[in-house]
């Protein structure tokens, strides 16, 4: 039977990569520098990441105690491996699709026309003075 915990987490770590790439190239395309190359390789690197975990869990699954390790009196299997190093990725990722959140809430979006500042009480925005020519 296969541990719904860890397939949420998988899940929820895939969604996190995926929005991760999608603020990145968002906030890319508004600065003016995306780059395709950029952005087929953080897909690739994705792709590879989940494909990787997928075969760990699978690995640890079909062999839950074949490794085991003693840290600090907790014996820790290959499958608790997985979890802790996924938990530790699905965090890494969450504060960093919460750090361009952040970001992208709190800037301005470039390319709107920004609201005309105030001038003082009896200036125009005419500039007086320049010589007036007859």
């Amino acid at each position: 039977m296969l541990d719904m915990t860890i397939i949420r987490l998988a899940a929820g770590l895939v969604l996190l990569i995926a929005a991760n790439i999608a603020l990145g190239s968002i906030n890319a395309i508004i600065d003016g520098e995306w780059d395709r190359t950029k952005f087929r390789n953080g897909c690739i690197k994705s792709a590879v990441v989940a494909a990787a975990l997928v075969a760990v869990y699978f690995a640890g699954y079909l062999n839950p105690d074949l490794m085991v390790v003693e840290v600090d009196g907790q014996t820790v299997n290959l499958m608790t491996a997985v979890s802790l190093a996924m938990l530790a990725a699905f965090t890494a990722y969450a504060v960093d699709v919460l750090k361009k959140l952040k970001d992208m809430l709190s800037t301005a979006t470039p390319g709107a026309d920004a609201a005309p500042t105030a001038l003082p009480s009896g200036e125009g925005k005419e500039d007086h003075t320049a010589p007036e020519e007859e």
